[in-house]
């Protein structure tokens, strides 16, 4: 075996592992709490998540956003329905709860693509350069309009729109850009995209055990989790919606994106907005919307299998 094929060996079975490790993660931040609360008050949701979102723009090719971008009309309209109906639709859903969940709903509403769901774009034989380049279009209306939305529905008198801003372009927006930039530097050396790809799962998981850790076992969070699977199902819809029309295999790169939001950039932003102990609930639907994307990747690709 090559040297530089190792690193992607590791992360083919990373993923593989995925959703097991998903579930022992989450369940060991809400079992034994204390760890992942020691770790978010010394301030590790953001570098976590800068490293996260710095390996996803490892998996961007300029190339490949060149060539989709000239589908440019769909692609608009599938980032300009999720970015103006799905904070909207975390609004009216957040009606039903208060407190940290109510805030931890908003967040979610406001984040960008999840980065796991360009990943799981290609296990459903999806077209990955469709998912990329709605996973850096809704990342940067995120980091553009996040702390106006939130200042408008969420009447925190402590949210600062500006400082969310900077936090979200430090965070997101630089990252990205610094992934993206890397991968052109890297050219044809698969390793460096094998060890982002590890990397990137290991930031993933350890987000989730940060955020995991701040659920309370409590009747709010229990109400905090079905208000996430309407939001999950309602951010599914749209998804669904906008992809009507396109090509059998552009229809995963649309559905996954649009349904997915990133519980660890809505972490962020909701430690940013309103302090650490908002982002429990994103934990809840950090769990939920991996298995319901790794439950529709395996969908799609076992329908592909039968039509061949």
């Amino acid at each position: 075996m090559r040297w530089d094929a190792r690193p992607e060996r590791v992360a083919d079975r990373l993923d593989a592992l995925l959703l097991p490790l998903v579930v022992l993660l989450a369940a060991a931040g809400i079992a034994i709490p204390a760890p992942g609360r020691w770790v978010d008050r010394a301030g590790a949701i953001d570098p976590t998540l800068a490293g996260l979102v710095l390996t996803a723009g490892l998996s961007v090719e300029l190339a490949d956003l060149r060539q989709v971008i000239r589908r440019w009309p769909r692609l608009l309209v599938a980032l300009a329905s999720s970015s103006a109906g799905l904070p909207v639709l975390a609004w009216a859903l957040s009606r039903a709860a208060s407190g940290v969940v109510r805030q931890g709903i908003l967040a979610a509403g406001v984040a960008p693509s999840e980065v796991a769901s360009v990943a799981l774009t290609g296990l459903a034989g999806g077209e990955v350069p469709v998912a990329a380049v709605l996973l850096v279009g809704s990342s940067l209306v995120s980091v553009a309009y996040a702390g106006p939305v939130l200042g408008l529905v969420a009447h925190a008198p402590a949210l600062r729109p500006l400082g969310l801003l900077a936090t979200l372009a430090a965070v997101v927006a630089g990252p990205l850009a610094g992934g993206i930039v890397l991968r052109r530097l890297a050219g044809r050396h698969q390793a460096v995209v094998g060890i982002g790809r590890v990397a990137g799962g290991v930031s993933l998981l350890a987000l989730l055990w940060e955020v995991a850790s701040q659920i309370h076992l409590e009747a709010a969070y229990l109400v905090g989790a079905g208000l996430l699977v309407a939001f999950l199902a309602g951010a599914a819809g749209i998804g669904v919606a906008v992809s009507q029309g396109a090509a059998r295999a552009a229809r995963p790169g649309v559905v996954l994106p649009v349904a997915m939001r990133d519980f660890a950039v809505a972490a962020g932003i909701a430690a940013a907005a309103f302090g650490p102990g908002s982002t429990g609930v994103l934990g809840i639907y950090g769990l939920l919307v991996l298995l319901g994307g790794a439950t529709a990747a395996h969908h799609w690709a076992r329908g592909r299998r039968i039509g061949q």
